[in-house]
């Protein structure tokens, strides 16, 4: 049985490996956004390629109107916007009208209807915008996204040295006021943006969807987005691909917004539900290591694992640590630490992720844009089947009608309903082919 000193001294190491681990990721994020850099790439001659920008949209997320208003006032010489959304009724159809009459003179279209394409739907609706592009580099751009003037510029500089592929941007959680949303950006400032930083800095791949700019030859030489259309994680998929094709990818010293401002618990517990199962099938190495990682955690199985005062001032010194990388990152990546009692979610939520990480070892079940999904090695969608429960009740309600036949045949025509919604007759997946000029709608 092992003593006592020997079960303190190896949850002492890996309290070191936390510190560590944390302290090269915001080395590496500093690194990444030092000035210098920043003014290194101004110095050079401008190269500007005409841009087509592709924005799937689904539903009214946060401050929608603002974020695609920032779109339309980027400083940049030619681009494209393609707008495109899945049904004439979704109501982000009609903040993109609005724009687009309150900039008539900018190149921009909105696209509605997605032909079927796989399972997962942000990528069936990136096909469908894809389809309108005019220009030979395009960047895809998430809804929650809000950009400065500059963004562009500072973006597609990068694509002007050889080899670079796809050019991607770190993101900073702002606007929280609801603490779901709290919790979100400080784990995106803190955890992932110095992660990103990390893996940019050691070649290692890490894409995420928020912005991806890539030349078409680029895109079009690993498959399109057909390869990607039954993948969960399309934006990883595509940075690994890339790069296995020969091509380096860029981290822009830009920083983007990501909005989040009401954001409830129970989303930030779904959201990062699906990222641990996203990296437990495409890093299982590190998803398997994270919890050690994971500052808050490892204090607390110090504390209560050893019997000296040490174990408790462990506790204080890694909880402090944590606290003090997502303000400082918060400061770095937006400009102002967060709020003094905003502070106090670091460790809750540090406390928050560990029983996600192992429902994530257990359980391959995700929800996503009201679908629900399984998620198999490299994060391939599978549909998800019915419980047990209501694969029963169909099978009794299938033997009740194969036997009594079915009652809603015989229910008497009534003239006094209103007809069905248009296109209610056909679920997703299921509507045949059509030409996606035909479902077009231009303002």
């Amino acid at each position: 049985m092992p003593s006592p000193f020997i079960g303190n001294f190896l949850l002492a190491l890996v309290a070191l490996v936390a510190v560590l681990s944390t302290l090269l990721s915001m080395a590496a994020l500093a690194w990444m956004l030092r000035p210098g850099r920043g003014r290194r790439m101004a110095a050079r001659p401008p190269f500007t390629p005409p841009v087509t920008i592709l924005k799937p949209l689904k539903g009214l997320d946060e401050d929608l109107e603002e974020n695609l208003r920032s779109f339309f006032r980027l400083d940049y010489p030619v681009y494209q916007l393609v707008f495109g959304v899945a049904n004439e009724d979704d109501p982000a159809g009609g903040v993109v009208r609005l724009l687009l009459a309150e900039f008539p003179e900018q190149d921009a279209k909105l696209v509605v209807g997605c032909p079927p394409f796989g399972l997962n739907p942000k990528v069936e609706n990136l096909a469908s915008a894809y389809r309108y592009r005019k220009h030979d580099v395009v960047l895809i751009s998430d809804s929650n996204v809000r950009v400065r003037p500059e963004y562009l510029r500072e973006t597609a500089c990068y694509l002007a040295e050889p080899g670079v592929g796809l050019v991607t941007n770190l993101f900073a959680g702002v606007g929280e006021t609801r603490s779901g949303a709290i919790m979100e950006n400080l784990q995106i400032n803190g955890f992932i943006a110095g992660n990103m930083a990390l893996a940019s800095v050691l070649r290692i791949t890490c894409v995420v969807g928020k912005s991806m700019m890539i030349p078409v030859k680029v895109l079009e030489g690993i498959g399109g987005f057909a390869r990607v259309r039954n993948l969960l994680a399309e934006d990883q998929v595509l940075g690994v691909l890339i790069r296995k094709s020969g091509y380096s990818i860029k981290l822009s010293h830009h920083v983007i917004d990501n909005v989040n401002l009401r954001r409830g618990f129970n989303w930030f517990l779904n959201r990062h539900s699906r990222w641990f199962k996203i990296r437990r099938q495409m890093a299982t190495a590190t998803f398997v290591i994270e919890p050690t990682a994971n500052l808050a955690v490892v204090g607390l199985v110090w504390a209560f694992s050893g019997d000296s005062g040490i174990a408790w001032g462990g506790l204080a010194v890694l909880v402090g640590l944590g606290i003090f990388r997502d303000a400082v990152q918060t400061r770095w990546l937006t400009g102002k630490f967060p709020m003094l009692r905003y502070l106090l979610f670091s460790p809750l939520k540090d406390v928050l992720l560990l029983p996600l990480w192992f429902d994530a070892v257990v359980n391959s079940r995700v929800q996503w844009r009201g679908h629900r999904f399984r998620v198999g090695r490299l994060t391939r969608l599978r549909e998800s089947r019915a419980s047990r429960e209501v694969r029963r009740r169909l099978r009794r309600a299938r033997r009740f009608r194969s036997r009594h036949g079915d009652p809603a045949a015989e229910e008497p025509h009534r003239p006094d309903l209103p007809p069905p919604e248009a296109g209610e007759s056909f679920r997703a997946g299921t509507e045949p082919p059509v030409n996606p000029r035909d479902r077009e709608k231009e303002t």
